[in-house]
């Protein structure tokens, strides 16, 4: 499983460059699909989108190449919890599904930094950091998972039209979602858990997401579905292969 972790780490910081990019192209920091920014603050919008994604970008580079990618990571979970949860948590009511995505790209960002050396003399902190990113990203899969059942018909409409049987698809991933989130909690099934998540997520980006970016290339919410589920793959292969075997 340990053979997993540099190809999860890989696979995040190239969904990290993407995103950058995304931002840049948005003019905004679009990690997490925060609401736009109040009418006072909306001049900052073109510099802000450049200066983040920029920042993107080079983390990305720099968990590519192994040197202070620790810190690299951190500083993506410092831009998610500065400019996406700053905007989504006080509208959560309205925005609750981006906002717990925007806290789950938190905590799978902290995951990834905690698999580089710096902590390995650190059990207790990462441990503790670990756990947190679990319990944010469970959240997101469980939300998720009662959003494939609370919004039925918009999943079944989502899917590909040359994915047959629509509706068990969009059911059977609501209970996958469940069962994920529920499984990275426990640190028994962790590992498991993980793993099949990622590879659910590898396969919805090369079924789904692939496809209907190929559809409208312009679609920001397909470019955005596409660069996320690639990044929460590389998050969820780190996870695994962090996870230690247990009966």
């Amino acid at each position: 499983m340990n053979k997993l972790l540099q190809p999860g780490r890989i696979i995040f910081a190239t969904g990290t460059i993407a995103l950058g990019v995304l931002c840049i192209l948005m003019k905004d920091f679009i990690v997490g699909r925060p609401p736009a920014w109040p009418a006072d603050y909306a001049a900052i919008n073109p510099v802000l989108g450049y200066i983040t994604g920029i920042v993107m970008i080079i983390s990305g580079m720099i968990i590519l190449v192994r040197k202070q990618a620790g810190v690299a990571a951190l500083q993506v979970a410092i831009l998610i919890i500065c400019f996406s949860l700053t905007r989504l948590l006080p509208n959560f009511t309205a925005n609750w599904l981006a906002a717990f995505k925007s806290m789950a790209l938190f905590g799978g960002a902290l995951i990834v930094a905690c698999s580089y050396p710096a902590y390995a003399t650190k059990t207790n902190l990462k441990n503790g950091i670990v756990f947190t990113g679990c319990l944010l990203l469970a959240a997101f899969f469980i939300a998720g998972g009662y959003a494939h059942f609370a919004y039925e018909a918009f999943l079944i409409d989502f899917i590909p039209a040359y994915i047959p049987f629509h509706a068990f698809w969009a059911y059977f991933c609501g209970v996958c979602l469940f069962a994920g989130g529920i499984g990275i909690i426990i640190p028994q099934t962790r590992r498991l858990a993980a793993l099949l998540s990622g590879i659910m997520l590898l396969g919805w980006f090369a079924l789904l997401h692939i496809p209907r970016f190929l559809a409208d290339t312009n679609n920001p919410g397909d470019r955005m579905g596409l660069c996320e589920s690639f990044t929460f793959c590389g998050i969820f292969f780190v996870l695994a292969a962090m996870s230690p075997k247990k009966n």
